[in-house]
């Protein structure tokens, strides 16, 4: 089967869309103009923009989603415009619920505006701070989202936590190299689809780790290396 063809540069570049989000608050989101500009996270060089045999080797096992019989044509999904569905409940840091329904992929490029949204709902809400988030983590998520959509559920990703700063990575009783300080890790679940379902699917993906969290009712995915645990 064949790869998606992602043309990743491997040069850091600044997103600037024509328009940004008003009122926008987040300590790590700068005004550019009209637009606006994300931080990247500490110590990463290339997060934003992978060079594509990087990302090819990482993101590998996530396209293989696209063989399930329930896809159809596997050698199109990945051509699809990259669409994600990202809801977030009010909570901590967080006054109101917040949802983006946005293509952040398409025609082998990025699509900015879309891209900023969804940096922006995975940020640290205690902390207010929004960076770039990783796109071979932001696959894996539409590969799940994907997933649904190819079974008839058109439901958002419950989002819990994406990306977190040490201080809020400690406060939370993360691990110590928590791939959410990385901007490479979601914690998500999905109304009406359980625990159980949600990471065996992660496991088949086989994009990277994922966590089973039957008590807390959320599945953790990241893009590091493949494995499960429960937690």
């Amino acid at each position: 089967m064949q790869r998606p063809k992602a043309q990743y540069r491997d040069d850091r570049q600044r997103l600037k869309p024509e328009t940004g989000r008003e009122g926008c608050r987040c300590k790590g989101v700068k005004k550019v103009r009209d637009g606006l500009e994300l931080l990247p996270v500490a110590g990463e060089s290339n997060l934003l923009l992978p060079g594509r045999r990087r990302f090819l080797q990482q993101v590998a096992g996530a396209a293989a989603c696209v063989a399930a019989p329930a896809f159809g044509q596997s050698s199109d999904f990945w051509s699809l415009p990259r669409e994600l569905w990202l809801y977030r409940p009010a909570g901590k840091g967080q006054p109101r619920d917040e949802q983006v329904r946005v293509v952040y992929w398409a025609d082998g490029k990025l699509i900015p505006e879309g891209y900023m949204q969804l940096c922006y709902i995975l940020r640290d809400v205690q902390a207010g701070l929004a960076v770039q988030f990783d796109l071979v983590a932001l696959d894996i998520a539409r590969g799940v989202y994907g997933w649904l959509r190819a079974n008839g559920i058109d439901k958002p990703l419950i989002i819990n936590s994406g990306y977190r700063s040490p201080q809020t990575n400690a406060n939370e009783g993360g691990v110590r190299n928590s791939l959410h300080m990385r901007a490479q890790a979601l914690d998500l679940r999905i109304e009406g689809v359980s625990t159980d379902a949600l990471s065996r699917f992660g496991r088949y993906l086989a994009g990277g780790g994922v966590g089973y969290y039957p008590g807390k009712n959320f599945t953790h995915l990241d893009r590091g290396r493949v494995r499960h645990w429960v937690g």
